[in-house]
């Protein structure tokens, strides 16, 4: 019975949820299943599950995160700047140019907030529709996501 309980309790922490469509993709497919691996404060790079600004509960969604608060970010040209530093993305080949400023109105990520995108970007519903998605929001880390990044990229 204990390991029942124990079970339970491990799926509530750790939960597993079914990607729902191609934004995620090459990373993620349709209909695979993926597990929350770590609640720490996500880190850039770290593929997340959350709940969506101002959606139901019951609505996740599954992207990476590329601003942390104090970030400044724009793309011009398939080229990510943070803080004004071109940084490797593997997946900004199809990432229209835009710059947080003109799209948000801020200067920088504030405390708490992180901007995300869909590694397809030409087809994903991320932080460039809904804006910043606050830390509360975030239901885990999908380490997977990291992993399969770090492969294709040797980044930490």
């Amino acid at each position: 019975m204990l390991l029942g309980i124990g079970l339970h309790i491990y799926q509530v922490i750790y939960p597993e949820f079914m990607v729902d469509g191609d934004s995620m993709y090459p990373t993620f497919i349709n209909e695979e299943q993926i597990k929350v691996k770590a609640h720490h404060q996500p880190k850039r790079w770290d593929v997340v599950v959350f709940q969506p600004p101002e959606e139901s509960e019951e609505t996740t969604y599954l992207k990476r995160i590329i601003g942390v608060p104090g970030d400044h970010i724009r793309y011009k040209d398939d080229q990510l700047y943070l803080n004004n530093i071109a940084v490797d993305d593997p997946f900004s080949e199809n990432t229209d140019n835009f710059d947080i400023r003109r799209l948000l109105g801020i200067k920088k990520i504030p405390e708490g907030y992180y901007f995300v995108l869909g590694d397809n970007r030409g087809i994903s519903k991320d932080s460039r529709l809904f804006g910043l998605v606050p830390e509360d929001n975030i239901i885990g880390i999908v380490a997977e996501g990291k992993d399969s990044y770090e492969e294709n990229t040797g980044s930490d």
